[in-house]
Parts: structure tokens; sequence; C-alpha cells
């Protein structure tokens, strides 16, 4: 019988970190942006902060909910054909799409670690005048961890398989 790896990144208090920060960004994003609307309106007061801080909260926001979409498995996937076909027909076909999507996912990875990489030699700056590979550190943390939990569910994929008769 093969057991799948430990959860690593997985366990509870790691989830509800990684939802409650989720939800943190949601509200900073929604203050911000509501904030930034009522002052131009109302009193023609424009925070030039905002804008590109809003943008920044929506990269993370997105990456975060995918980042949770892959640890609950509920991403986009097309899978009218799989509906199709047999459990065992099913658990092999998720195999190699979690393959698939982990290849994919490891090698965004590494590219936006050289992306990083590269906005830090630059010393670019952004909102705040602060660098921009802070805000941009969530494309290979992202795409590394949605990297592993692919993994970890082709693993899953392969036990369970291995484990039927």
């Amino acid at each position: 019988m093969i057991d799948p790896p430990e959860r690593v990144l997985e366990g509870s208090a790691a989830e509800r970190t990684e939802d409650g920060f989720l939800v943190l960004l949601t509200i900073i994003l929604v203050v911000v942006a509501i904030a930034q609307i009522l002052l131009r309106n109302l009193f023609s007061i424009t925070l030039l902060w905002a804008e590109p801080v809003v943008r920044m909260l929506v990269l993370w926001t997105a990456f975060m909910g995918a980042l949770v979409a892959v640890r609950e498995n509920r991403h986009i996937r097309i899978d009218a054909l799989l509906r199709l076909l047999s459990a065992d027909q099913r658990r092999y076909v998720d195999i190699v799409v979690h393959l698939f999507n982990a290849s994919v996912c490891g090698l965004l990875a590494v590219i936006a670690v050289d992306f990083v990489h590269d906005e830090y030699t630059y010393d670019m700056r952004g909102a705040l005048d602060l660098p921009t590979w802070i805000f941009q550190l969530i494309f290979p943390l992202a795409f590394g961890v949605m990297s592993w939990r692919f993994l970890r569910q082709c693993w899953s994929s392969i036990a369970r398989t291995s484990l039927t008769p």
C-alpha cells in the first residue's frame, strides 16, 4: 500500500491561516477601493497610491483564491468527457492531468523566480515607493505551492489506483 506524503503546508492551522489571509486581502481591497471612489466623488480627493495598491491586491487575491481552489480540488476543469469514463479510467486521467498541472505550475514558478529576481536586481519601484519584487513574490510562491498540491493530488490518485484490485 502506498501512503500519500504528509500534509506539508496543508494542516488545518495552515489552511485557516491561508483562508484568513485571503479574507484580509479581500477586506483591504474592498475598503481601499470604496474609500478611493467615495473620496474622489464626494470630496474631489484622489489617493495617488490607491489605484496601484488595488491592482496589487487584486493580483494577490486572485492567486490566493487559486491556491485555495487547488487545495480543495475545486479549480476550473473540463470534465464533460470524464463523466463518460469508468471510475478506474478517471483515476488514470486524473494522474496524467495532475502531473501536467504540476509541471506547468512548476515551470511557471521557475520563470517567476527569474522575473522577481530581475525586478530585485533592477530595483524597480511601485506603489508607495516600495520595491515591486515584494508585490510580485506571489508569482513564484503561488505557482510553487500549486505545483506541490497538484503533485500531492497525483500521489493520492496513484495511491487510490494501486489500492483497487
